[in-house]
């Protein structure tokens, strides 16, 4: 009896490394690397490791809001009108979407 759980478990602990193995390659595999080509000279991005941010535009429109403040209005990569606010508790800035006026300026 002790032999056979020996070898259960030495089998056991066969799978669980091969699983292991299978796991780590497949995530270096899926971390793809930016190239580019200069002549004979390939460069790495080194900004392909960190997490892009939206492309973000600055309009030529301005939304007053219900407290008086004039803000700026930016679109968003997929077409979203926003402004930046910032929290009066926290002091952080957040986006504030305007679906409204996502809606009046698509129509143009």
């Amino acid at each position: 009896m002790k032999t056979k759980d020996f070898w259960v478990g030495i089998i056991f602990a066969i799978i669980v490394l091969f699983l292991l193995l299978c796991v780590s390659s497949l995530y270096s595999v899926c971390r793809a690397q930016n190239v580019t080509r200069q002549g004979n000279v390939f460069v790495q991005d080194s900004s392909s490791h960190k997490p892009k941010k939206q492309d973000v535009t600055l309009t030529k429109y301005f939304f007053i809001a219900a407290d008086g403040n004039k803000y700026p209005i930016y679109m968003s990569a997929n077409g979203k009108y926003f402004i930046i606010r910032k929290s009066s508790k926290t002091g952080k800035e957040y986006r504030q979407y305007l679906p409204e006026v996502t809606k009046q300026l698509s129509k143009k």
